[in-house]
């Protein structure tokens, strides 16, 4: 029984999974309450399933990029439980997650994360059966910069409200836009991700385990 969790952004997502079923999951938009609202959402989610933590059997975490604090928050709650229940771990990257769950297309894929200050994490994927594979360097871009490098067609999902999408419809000529719930990251995804590495004996130490800030990406603007 894995529990993950992913509070990478402003949007926090948990979800317990057996394996074989996804036995809950939840996400929801918070106001910067991390710290008060994760762990008695994760105890709720435990005891609608009725599930004890001492059958948790690992867990997983979306490692960033994202918020400094959001990423802090997740990251201690997922330590706290593997490390005090003797389970293992297992981190995945946000964007990661974010892929996983779109369709298989020809076009190339542009994905991104809200990190703040206005500024989002992103990447360019390119399907290759079974998965997305990601073709560049996470960079940190405002999203004006982002859609200039649209020159050809591509799938853009990520992290858009209303302004974000008026600036990427701009692009329609080469760019199709996800729907706002393929822009969604899944708590689910992040837990078959978290399971499947487990399985194959790929754990994380808990000790060193660390998220990817914005400070470590290859470009960060000033």
């Amino acid at each position: 029984m894995l529990v993950a969790i992913d509070t990478s952004t402003q949007w926090i997502g948990i979800a317990l999974y057996d394996g074989v079923q996804v036995l809950a999951e939840h996400t929801w938009r918070s106001r910067n309450f991390h710290t008060v609202e994760l762990m008695p959402a994760i105890v709720e989610m435990l005891a609608k399933c009725q599930v004890s933590p001492k059958q948790l059997t690992g867990v997983g975490v979306a490692l960033g990029p994202g918020s400094f604090t959001g990423l802090r928050i997740g990251l201690s709650a997922a330590k706290g439980l593997a490390l005090g229940r003797n389970i293992p771990i297992a981190g995945v990257p946000s964007l990661e997650v974010l892929v996983a769950s779109q369709p298989g297309l020809r076009r190339p894929m542009i994905a991104f994360l809200e990190v703040g200050r206005g500024r989002f994490a992103w990447a360019r994927f390119r399907f290759k059966n079974p998965r997305w594979g990601q073709i560049t360097e996470t960079q940190v871009d405002d999203i004006k910069t982002i859609a200039a490098t649209i020159t050809s067609p591509v799938y853009v999902v990520g992290e858009m409200g209303a302004a974000e999408r008026q600036i990427m419809g701009r692009k329609w000529k080469t760019s199709r836009l996800a729907p706002a719930s393929a822009c969604l990251r899944r708590p689910s995804v992040l837990a078959e991700l978290a399971w499947d590495k487990l399985q194959v004996g790929h754990a994380d130490d808990p000790v060193s385990l660390s998220p990817i800030y914005v400070h470590t990406l290859s470009n960060v603007p000033n």
